[in-house]
């Protein structure tokens, strides 16, 4: 037990750190593959049947609810107030959840094998950093995957406790199917987010990885400015040595700048690739998962504003106090959530276009040094301006800060909703 526990803490490859959210993930349904152990005793993804039947099962279960709630007219918005607007929130937001929710394994199933290649180049990715003398600490990798989970796993908890204190405390006990369809939305939405997020930190890493390579290769170039009467051949080879402050090894082999550029190209072309697969694995589900956000805050809003400005809780058995605490509770976890896409896919994006920066310091700094080393400089510079990252929903609109602006302008005008209704 305790070998195995210290085999879990110090992961040696990419999998292994990666296995508790992809076994999470695997065990609720949201993906048909998990890690096992390869011909070679490394970690690798295998998709099993008993993979696709779960996910099957979680479909029939969560739509069964949905459909059951639907027809018996008892959703938890219901038990508040009964209006046309909130028979049309709830409409809107039991078609888009049962949406949501084939979507996401619909995606999940079909198109795995995006996800399982996304994976598959991250982990050759840092063979080609052993190239350049670096290594990436596995044992981070799997701390930050863990902190993840237990910061949603809290949220969700503390989310549900709240639900449950407010409808216990005025003696209303929905059914267990309402409860699920009310709350299997949002543990849904919450997995797929801590599966982006692990995603989007790993690369953001290696991105963050090569930046510091740039900068070590810009210092090279300026201490050979300053002491040039160092021999050629000295300046002519480089190790990386701990460029990251994380575990670093030395290369077998000396490596010539030039050398250093071309890896580097490579590496960032290989990331580029590996998020236009991530792109097309979660470009529907991140589609859904705003949408339904936004219809919740809209309509929780108003919702509010009814309940405090209104005499619509006068017919209730719920206080405004607890109007106020159920659904705005609601509307900040969800889109707390959308907060941690936005936030993680921006910084992402932020921290590839910071090579471009540090390729043009580092061509400054070896300028009519070394005309093999300029070319390669800029062959990477053309490479950043054709590869981009870019994560969006559907092509829709992009996952970056402009999505929270937009929704802060919509929510801005709440007389404008008022008028909707």
């Amino acid at each position: 037990m305790r070998k195995c526990l210290r085999t879990f803490l110090n992961p040696k490859d990419f999998y292994a750190a990666q296995r508790p959210v992809l076994r999470v993930s695997f065990l609720v349904g949201m993906t048909p593959f998990t890690v096992v152990k390869g011909p070679t005793e490394l970690m690798m993804l295998r998709c099993t049947p008993f993979g696709y039947i779960n996910s099957s099962v979680h479909v029939i279960l969560f739509c069964s609810c949905y459909v059951n709630a639907l027809l018996q007219g008892d959703t938890i918005t219901r038990f508040f107030f009964r209006t046309d607007i909130s028979t049309l929130g709830d409409v809107l937001q039991f078609t888009i959840g049962i949406t949501a929710l084939f979507m996401t394994f619909f995606c999940s199933i079909f198109q795995r094998n995006k996800l399982i290649k996304c994976f598959h180049a991250l982990a050759s990715i840092d063979r080609r950093f052993k190239e350049i003398g670096m290594e990436t600490n596995y044992k981070s990798t799997l701390h930050y995957n863990l902190l993840v989970m237990l910061t949603k796993a809290i949220i969700s908890t503390l989310y549900l406790v709240v639900c449950l204190a407010v409808f216990i405390s005025s003696d209303t006990y929905p059914s267990v199917t309402t409860w699920m369809a009310f709350l299997l939305p949002y543990f849904m939405m919450s997995m797929v987010i801590v599966l982006f997020l692990c995603f989007v930190n790993q690369t953001k890493h290696r991105f963050h990885l090569l930046n510091k390579v740039l900068k070590h290769l810009k210092q090279a170039a300026l201490e050979k400015r300053i002491s040039p009467q160092r021999r050629p051949s000295y300046w002519h080879a480089i190790k990386i040595q701990r460029p990251l402050g994380i575990a670093s090894v030395y290369s077998n082999n000396d490596k010539s700048m030039p050398d250093v550029v071309s890896t580097v190209a490579e590496i960032q072309d290989a990331l580029c690739e590996a998020c236009s697969y991530a792109e097309d694995y979660f470009t529907i589900q991140m589609l859904t998962i705003v949408t339904i956000v936004f219809l919740i805050i809209v309509f929780n809003s108003y919702y509010v504003l009814d309940a405090l400005l209104g005499s619509t809780s006068l017919d209730s058995p719920f206080s405004k106090g607890q109007f106020a605490m159920f659904f705005l509770c609601q509307a900040m976890v969800y889109g707390f959530g959308v907060f941690n896409i936005v936030y993680g896919s921006s910084s992402l994006v932020q921290e590839n276009d910071n090579i471009g920066s540090n390729v043009h310091k580092l061509l400054n700094a070896a300028a009519g040094a070394d005309s093999e080393l300029a070319g390669k400089l800029m062959h990477l510079s053309l490479q950043m301006l054709h590869r981009k990252v870019r994560f969006s929903a559907c092509g829709l609109f992009s996952l970056d800060f402009s999505l929270i602006f937009t929704v802060r302008l919509c929510l801005r005008r709440p007389t404008v909703v008022r008028t909707m209704f």
